[in-house]
């Protein structure tokens, strides 16, 4: 009888799919990396430039106002609103900003029903009740047309050019957290991967340029960039918020009984009994009646330092004789996160210094791109220069 031969043993799935080593993954994240920012880096460059250029013309635009020269208390803001209509005989005041600081006017609105319809602010000295002057309200002029349309649509379709805005913050989220993978330290070199070696030069200068800077502004670039997925995609991340947040009923402390004592009848009345109503805030702007049953409502904000959008809303419902509070701080906590990504990303009532990190964060992509880039040619020709080496 001959000898049956023994069956050879089977390959253990260990054997057959090998663990992937830490640095493998590493050169998956590195590639991907690279050849995010290679293939994005255009757009990811346009939108942080534009949106950088957007904040500085709002700013402009808050700076240019004509300084207040009186000495003095304000006036009521009732007399502020009438020394507006003075200017404006055929037209109500539809709208009054409050100044922010001493040394600004107020502004009030009118809206003029030409055919298109316009909106015209008076600028009024609130000490003096001296006017200062008129203008046509343009948010944006033609070159700031155009940075917006970058910002938001990369000059694109709206639908194509939102969802498009959206994908790239998407993959800069993705490139954010891997390059803090890869640049993790290993022991000891935790100081050095924050900074740049001195006298660094070439390849080492970039290498450490792109980590220091990469760290310093890792968060602020994935806050701007998960509130650019927001904005381009509310409704998904609505969703997540709400999914991740515990969801509970608005809670806004109750009036008391037969509140006001005295309904409010002009603009210094309201914005009395608006602070009455919400002690902890201070009032920012207000929405003039035009008519005896038109609704009257106070804008406010948090006192100190706190995100304003969406304000504080204090309304007075001239017909039911009722006031109504809407105020974001009792939301459900997944509003009030959503509503901090908004605020964050548009650096509204967060204070200078925040908006000028937020400026700052838009120069990031093109300071990042050229750095990457670099590192990467010149690793590319030094790879070129070995290769010739050997074949020599």
């Amino acid at each position: 009888m001959s000898e049956i031969a023994p069956a050879a043993p089977r390959a253990s799935a260990a054997t057959a799919l090998p663990r992937p080593t830490w640095q493998a993954i590493k050169h998956v994240i590195r590639t991907v990396h690279l050849w995010l920012g290679i293939a994005l880096c255009v757009p990811m460059i346009l939108i942080g430039l534009s949106g950088s250029a957007l904040l500085v013309q709002r700013e402009i635009l808050w700076l240019s106002a004509p300084p207040v020269g009186a000495a003095g208390a304000a006036h009521p803001w009732s007399e502020v609103v009438a020394a507006a209509e003075a200017t404006m005989p055929s037209v109500k005041a539809n709208w009054l900003e409050l100044p922010r600081d001493a040394s600004r006017p107020a502004a009030v609105q009118f809206i003029v029903a030409n055919r298109p319809q316009r909106t015209v602010e008076v600028l009024v000295d609130p000490k003096s009740l001296k006017v200062l002057g008129s203008l046509e309200i343009v948010r944006r002029g033609p070159v700031m047309l155009v940075m917006t349309n970058i910002h938001e649509f990369l000059m694109m379709p709206t639908g194509i050019g939102l969802r498009s805005v959206g994908w790239t913050a998407v993959a800069m989220t993705v490139m954010g957290l891997g390059g803090l993978v890869l640049w993790w330290p290993g022991k000891g070199r935790w100081r050095s991967s924050m900074t740049v070696k001195r006298g660094a030069r070439g390849l080492r200068l970039h290498l450490d340029l792109h980590h220091a800077v990469g760290f310093w502004g890792l968060l602020l670039f994935l806050l701007l960039a998960v509130s650019g997925i927001y904005l381009a995609f509310p409704q998904t991340v609505s969703g997540i918020s709400r999914f991740t947040f515990t969801r509970g009923a608005t809670d806004v402390p109750a009036l008391p009984p037969g509140f006001p004592a005295i309904w409010p009848s002009d603009a210094n009345a309201a914005i009395a009994v608006a602070q009455q109503a919400v002690p902890d805030a201070h009032p920012v702007a207000m929405k003039l009646p035009r008519s005896a049953d038109d609704l009257m409502m106070v804008q406010m904000e948090t006192n100190g330092l706190a995100p304003s959008i969406p304000p504080i809303t204090v309304t007075f419902d001239a017909r039911d004789r009722k006031v109504l509070i809407d105020d974001p701080r009792h939301y459900p906590s997944s509003d009030r996160f959503l509503n901090l990504l908004y605020a964050l990303h548009f650096a509204v009532g967060t204070g200078p210094f925040w908006t000028f990190l937020v400026f700052l964060s838009g120069l990031l992509p093109l300071f990042l791109t050229v750095t990457g880039v670099t590192i990467w040619w010149k690793k590319r020709q030094a790879r070129r220069r070995m290769t010739a080496l050997r074949v020599t």
